[in-house]
């Protein structure tokens, strides 16, 4: 089995919905982000048709938030907007130099996406929004796991 669709298979086991996405951050399925799944068969039909596709993952079904920390971001200045950013396990680097860092949210918990709201090239993903996953690439390099743990 081919690295991205067992990358995929193994994020959605986790219970991390996914779907497909094309090396510019567009779905290929009609609906992008709701089309995301965890169901093996789906996944696997996905990743047969569009073998080289990257993996996105949609956040707020995984009952997590994601600070997309863009370059030039000033974690001073999101952290005196917004108080103290804890300290997180589950963080990766983004192609350009960025980073995204993963947070829990509770079950009744809605975090609305924003961009660059809390701070300047600091933006928020969660509820029908998507980051990319980890081997994926873009024409910038890759997605990679900076830590593997527990999000905060």
């Amino acid at each position: 089995m081919q690295g991205m669709k067992k990358a995929a298979l193994d994020y959605a086991a986790k219970g991390w919905a996914v779907f497909p996405v094309r090396a510019d951050k567009k779905p290929y399925t009609s609906s992008g982000v709701m089309d995301a799944t965890t169901n093996p068969s789906e996944i696997e039909a996905w990743w047969d048709k569009w073998p080289a596709a990257n993996i996105a993952m949609d956040v707020g079904r995984a009952r997590m938030m994601v600070l997309d920390l863009d370059p030039g971001h000033d974690m001073k200045e999101l952290e005196k907007n917004v108080g103290p950013i804890p300290d997180t396990e589950l963080r990766a680097t983004t192609p350009r130099g960025g980073r995204h860092l993963f947070f829990d949210i509770g079950n009744e918990e809605i975090v609305k996406p924003s961009a660059s709201k809390l701070a300047a090239h600091v933006d928020v993903r969660s509820f029908h929004s998507y980051v990319l996953l980890a081997p994926s690439k873009t024409k910038d390099g890759s997605y990679e796991w900076q830590r593997e743990g527990n999000p905060a």
